[in-house]
């Protein structure tokens, strides 16, 4: 039913995602979008990547991102395309606008106006997860990124993300990258997070635990000896993956970032690959902010 209140969200939402594919606003806290000027160097299957793919590919989610909150379904699968299959070549020089726009948006839609547009896709993704779930038989997959940095220090960085998390830091969270909804810190210390994983067509929500490490089910790599792990659940708690995300200083100055997300092994192999660009986005976006 078209309500009142339905149709304010859904017009607040063209009115702003509109802008966010024209680009208009000004920065954000993620004004630049050059890791590389950062020192950052980031590596996807052992192999450095320029970092010009990584933004490319944030551009194509930002236009992903504003046709969802504008209800452009059209416009949402052409993007989805462009996004997976196409690969066009983008300018970088709008990105701190399309990320300020998108960033009001999200601000202007409200956390429950965000939920009431994502409701159907809600659903129909956790009707695929536990199916998923189901075929893989207790098994995992790990999407696995490393980023390195000349500047900054593993414990300062995992203070700056640890700091986030308690302060329920909002738009640090939700603002590094386009594929992030809501990101928000409960009563009881669990994250709820609603995004696109990987190259998943529709935003899932589920929850992060921090505090039982026995729960987490992605590798704990030894020669990283920081980490901030967690448990990934459904609302009703079932385990349907987690993170380990683990950190060391380097001799030479600088630390290095080995990012893992576990997915149940069923899902297609292109969630893996995509989500791989997803941590190389949002974390290059959060280490980029620390250091400034």
């Amino acid at each position: 039913m078209l309500t009142r209140r339905s149709f304010i969200v859904r017009a607040a939402g063209a009115t702003a995602a509109t802008a966010a594919v024209a680009y208009a606003g000004t920065g954000t806290v993620f004004a630049s979008p050059d890791a590389s000027a950062a020192g950052l160097r980031t590596y996807i299957d052992g192999h450095l990547v320029d970092h010009g793919k990584v933004v490319e590919w944030e551009r194509r989610r930002l236009s992903v991102a504003a046709a969802r909150l504008s209800k452009d379904y059209i416009g949402l699968l052409t993007g989805e395309l462009d996004s997976l299959l196409a690969r066009f070549a983008v300018d970088v020089d709008d990105i701190p606008a399309a990320r300020a726009a998108l960033a009001r948006a999200r601000v202007l839609i409200g956390p429950q106006g965000l939920r009431e547009l994502l409701a159907g896709e809600l659903v129909a993704s956790e009707t695929a997860t536990r199916a998923t779930l189901a075929a893989s038989g207790g098994r995992w997959v790990v999407a696995t990124v490393e980023i390195a940095s000349d500047r900054g220090s593993a414990q300062g960085f995992i203070d700056t993300f640890d700091r986030a998390r308690v302060n329920n830091d909002q738009a640090f969270w939700t603002d590094a990258c386009p594929d992030h909804y809501i990101i928000a810190t409960l009563p009881d210390r669990r994250q709820e997070v609603v995004e696109v994983t990987g190259g998943a067509v529709l935003a899932s929500r589920f929850l992060v635990t921090y505090t039982d490490p026995s729960k987490v089910v992605a590798p704990v790599d030894p020669a990283y000896p920081l980490s901030v792990a967690g448990a990934a659940t459904l609302s009703d708690g079932e385990l349907i993956g987690g993170v380990c995300h683990q950190f060391r200083d380097e001799p030479g100055g600088g630390f290095r970032s080995q990012l893992k997300v576990a997915f149940p092994a069923a899902v297609p192999g292109l969630y893996v690959t995509e989500h791989q660009w997803h941590l190389a986005t949002e974390f290059g976006n959060w280490i980029a902010a620390y250091l400034r």
